[in-house]
C-alpha cells in the first residue's frame, strides 16, 4: 500500500492505492471524507509494486508525498477496565481496532497500529494526519457501534504528557 498527501491551503487531500490479488485499488479525496474510489483489473505477471508506483507518478508530479514522521500524530483509544479485563474486553478491544482501522483508511486520515490490554485499562493505538477530524469520525463511529461509552482518546507523544481530546473535562490519562 502507498499513502500519499498533499495540503492545499487548510485542505490536506490523500491519495491511496494497493494491489490486492488481481485488482488495484485506488482510493483519494479529502482527509476526513470517504472519497472515491476506483478499482481496476491487474495482470497477473505485473508487479504489484510497480503497478501501484505507476499509479502513483502523476500525483507525485502534482506534489503528492508520503508524510514525515513528524506530521502523523500518535493517538490512543483508551477504556478503562475491572482488574486485568475479561473476554468480552478482549472482543471489544478487537472491535475498536477493526472500526477504527475501517473510520481511519477510508477517510485517509491514518490507521491502527494494535492494541494491548494492561490492568485497569486497555489501549488501541493509531497514527492520524489530523487529531481534530480524527476524533471527531471516530467518536461518531464508536457512537453508532456503541462503542463510545467509556471511551478517551488522547495523543500521546513520546517525552510529553498525554494530551486528553475527548471527552472534554476527562481526568487523568496514563497509558
Amino acid at each position: 500500500m502507498l499513502k500519499l498527501y498533499k495540503k492545499e491551503g487548510d485542505t490536506l487531500h490523500y491519495w491511496e492505492a494497493w494491489v490486492h490479488e488481481d485488482t488495484l485499488t485506488v482510493h483519494w479525496g479529502v482527509v476526513g471524507e470517504q472519497g472515491e474510489e476506483k478499482v481496476q483489473p491487474v495482470p497477473a505477471d505485473e508487479d504489484p509494486d510497480m503497478v501501484i508506483a505507476q499509479a502513483a507518478e502523476p500525483l507525485v508530479d502534482q506534489g503528492y508525498d508520503e508524510p514525515e514522521p513528524d506530521a502523523v500524530t500518535p493517538l490512543v483509544i483508551q477504556y478503562p477496565l475491572q482488574g486485568k479485563g475479561t473476554g468480552h474486553d478482549f472482543e471489544k478491544r478487537h472491535a475498536v481496532e477493526e472500526l477504527a482501522t475501517d473510520v481511519l483508511g477510508w477517510t485517509g486520515n491514518g490507521e491502527v497500529e494494535g492494541g494491548e490490554t494492561q490492568p485497569g485499562r486497555m489501549n488501541v493505538f493509531c497514527w492520524v494526519m489530523d487529531p481534530d477530524i480524527a476524533v471527531r469520525t471516530l467518536t461518531e463511529a464508536l457512537e453508532g457501534e456503541d462503542l463510545l461509552e467509556g471511551a478517551v482518546i488522547a495523543i500521546v507523544r513520546e517525552d510529553e504528557a498525554p494530551r486528553v481530546l475527548w471527552p472534554q473535562n476527562s481526568g487523568p490519562f496514563r497509558v
